[in-house]
């Protein structure tokens, strides 16, 4: 079933340490980056893609032209 992103913790630098998950059950959790990337590498977050920036994976939202999903564009946790 596949998870998406309803929320993000970012670091003093603006970068994404945690997300909040759902399924489409409503199964809701926070997940560490690490672990967001793991489950979109196992196809378990087919909305996202992984990019890489200064060594570290995170998850970016596949290209649309709605904002309101994007992963900035949602609340902090």
């Amino acid at each position: 079933m596949p998870w998406r992103v309803t929320g993000k913790r970012e670091d003093e630098n603006g970068a994404n340490t945690h997300y909040r998950i759902r399924n489409e059950k409503g199964e809701e959790k926070i997940v560490i980056r690490a672990v967001a990337v793991a489950l979109q590498k196992r196809g378990e977050m087919p909305r996202y893609h992984i990019y890489t920036r200064d060594g570290v994976e995170y998850l970016r939202d596949n290209p649309d032209t709605r904002e309101e999903d994007n992963i900035d564009h949602q609340p902090d946790i």
